[in-house]
């Protein structure tokens, strides 16, 4: 503990004249209070010891309430205002109220928002790393292929940016990998684009070689690389790992193959940084497939720069940036405590954005967590919400730039200068894995989304309402996202090797554990997320009393199905489990489960090393 105990403040009792607080000026200044320990000294007394700096200061109770009056950034009046209507005995001390509030802005324990921006931009700038490539995951879908590649080629031609495509092949039909690898061709023959292949055979051989070069992972890469022989489960993640290793030491791009080009802005976005962590999901509505790719305005700028001149920067370098400063009003009400992932070293780690025209996720569960307006577009006549809740003409994304730990979505943009975790080569929910493994190796990195959107045309139309209705059922990856999560904080190691033989030690701890204490846990887990659904769906109904009676209905629906999962006696099953699993079942599923993602994680670190070291020789090699 620093021994600057240097802090104490008593309230003059002398009646003042009570001086009514001011209307909020946008340019007058904002401040919050810092985050802090406190421990009791005496009955009147107590350290208050800051979070960030260590550095620990003695006040009286009374002024650490009046600290306590000030977490959210408000102007000085705000804070003297409330301070005297909380406070009992301070109704008619606004000039001591005033001058103990100025000295804590003086001792640096009332911040503002200069001074908070200050901070953040201390740091030196950091160089980046080059593009290795853009990197295309594909599979069995050689009509999507096709239409991406039309768009990509006609950015080609347009900013003749010469990048070099990579498409990842993970198809299971020979014919499909053949029109795969012919439409690649006849790209780099219409652009001039330097491309690779990489499809069974050359993931094979590549598996072949890194066995070599790193003795003992043949059983591992196999596993995140290479198809299962019968497994039935989304295999994404395969590709995405091969993504991370082809470009180990520098930057890539990824697409799926059923996005498109170009990126549009929504006419609603707005510029600067939202920093609210609470954002609701920011979504529009189409009648049809072309009124929601015509929606929003074409960005006319490289789509790829703009993710790029953004990935990898210090967070001081990209608020100083006109399109992503931080202004008062964008920290009016927030609380200094949620924004401490923000400092001077926190880092732009991947970039993401919103789609246009299908959804992005199985689910759309998340429509009944949007603002008014949304809801309102949402609800516009009965028969547009029947045809909006599978939504399958949309627009989703956010309305501004914003900064999270976890990005639910695949990113658009890695900064791959610095070891980044694989993720589960099985199961839906790779990306929210992915990202949570990669905070945790990397506590001050962050997500950085974007507030315009890729094209997003899916190969058939798809019925979300059914699995939107049901009771949360979290997959494999969500439940091993949210473990994660719950260790943020915990571990206090720099290096991201380190910490990811630390994530894969503590999933070993839980496999290790007895069948019973598995099951518990499983079942306690199901039980938080259904209990957490239906509080915040019941938010949702009281605050949306206006809503129509469908919408309505449906919430209700929605917390009966969850509430009467949460009751029931069934083996706690997740998503990817079958019907018929019993408890001992799930509890050998989990250890399986928890088992190969830590030995995926040991193994990680000497083969993406193995993967920088050669750099772009790996990719030459296709």
């Amino acid at each position: 503990m620093s021994s600057n105990l240097q802090y104490q403040y008593t309230f003059d009792a002398t009646p003042a004249v009570t001086i009514p607080p001011l209307r909020p000026n946008p340019a007058t200044p904002v401040y919050a209070s810092e985050d802090a320990v406190v421990a009791s000294l005496s009955n009147s007394e107590c350290v208050f010891q800051v979070k960030r700096t260590g550095d620990a200061h003695v006040m009286t109770f009374q002024v650490l309430q009046a600290l306590d009056q000030c977490r959210e950034f408000r102007t000085l009046d705000e804070h003297v205002a409330r301070i005297q209507s909380t406070i009992p005995g301070l109704e008619q001390q606004r000039e001591a109220v005033t001058r103990v509030l100025q000295n804590l802005i003086e001792r640096d324990l009332l911040i503002s928002d200069a001074r908070f921006t200050q901070r953040l931009t201390a740091a030196a700038p950091r160089p980046l790393e080059p593009l290795r490539a853009i990197f295309i995951r594909a599979c069995d879908r050689p009509a999507q292929l096709e239409r991406l590649l039309a768009t990509v080629g006609e950015y080609e031609r347009r900013h003749r940016a010469g990048r070099h495509y990579v498409v990842l092949d993970d198809s299971s039909l020979a014919t499909n990998i053949d029109r795969h690898r012919d439409l690649l061709r006849e790209f780099a023959r219409t652009t001039g684009c330097k491309v690779s292949f990489f499809g069974p055979a050359e993931r094979q051989r590549l598996v072949e070689r890194f066995a070599k070069a790193v003795p003992g992972s043949t059983g591992v890469l196999q596993q995140m690389l290479l198809p299962a022989a019968g497994a039935n489960r989304f295999g994404g993640g395969r590709s995405w790992n091969l993504a991370l290793l082809l470009s180990a030491g520098g930057r890539f791009v990824l697409f799926d193959d059923d996005q498109r080009l170009p990126l549009r802005r929504h006419e609603l976005a707005q510029g600067g940084l939202d920093l609210n962590p609470t954002q609701s999901p920011f979504a529009r509505f189409y009648r049809n497939m072309e009124e929601a790719l015509a929606a929003g305005e074409e960005i006319a700028d490289d789509p790829f720069g703009l993710h790029l001149d953004v990935c990898g920067l210090s967070i001081g370098e990209l608020i100083a940036r006109s399109e992503f400063g931080i202004n008062r009003e964008s920290l009016r009400g927030l609380n200094l405590a949620r924004l401490a992932h923000l400092n001077s070293d926190t880092r732009v780690l991947v970039t993401q954005q919103g789609t246009y025209g299908s959804a992005r996720s199985e689910s759309a569960a998340w429509i009944y967590h949007l603002d008014a307006a949304g809801r309102a577009d949402l609800c516009a006549s009965r028969e547009a919400y029947l045809a909006n809740v599978e939504a399958q003409f949309i627009w989703q994304g956010t309305s501004r730039a914003r900064l999270s730990t976890i990005s639910w979505f695949t990113p658009f943009a890695f900064d791959n200068s610095v070891l980044l975790p694989c993720t589960n080569a099985v199961g839906r929910g790779e990306d929210a894995l992915f990202s949570a493994a990669a905070h945790f190796c990397h506590p001050d990195a962050l997500a950085l989304e974007l507030p315009f959107a890729v094209g997003h045309v899916q190969e058939q139309s798809r019925r979300r309402s059914q699995r939107s209705l049901l009771a949360s059922t979290p997959r494999v990856n969500h439940f091993a996202t949210d473990y994660i999560q719950r260790q943020f904080g915990s571990f206090l190691a720099s290096d991201p090797a380190q910490r990811l033989e630390l994530l894969a030690n503590i999933f070993r701890d839980l496999a290790g554990a007895s069948e019973m204490v598995r099951i518990t846990h499983l079942r306690e887990y199901l039980n938080y997320v259904r209990a957490d659904a239906i509080e915040r769906l019941q938010q949702q109904f009281e605050s949306a009393s206006d809503a129509p009676v469908f919408w309505q209905a449906d919430v209700r629906s929605i917390i009966d199905a969850n509430g009467r999962a949460l009751i029931a006696k069934a083996p706690p099953r997740l998503g990817d489990w079958g019907d018929d699993f019993d408890n001992a079942a799930c509890a050998r599923a989990l250890r399986d489960e928890l088992q190969g993602l830590a030995a995926n994680y040991s193994a990680w670190p000497a083969l993406w090393e193995r993967a920088r070291e050669l750099g772009d020789k790996t990719l030459a090699g296709a």
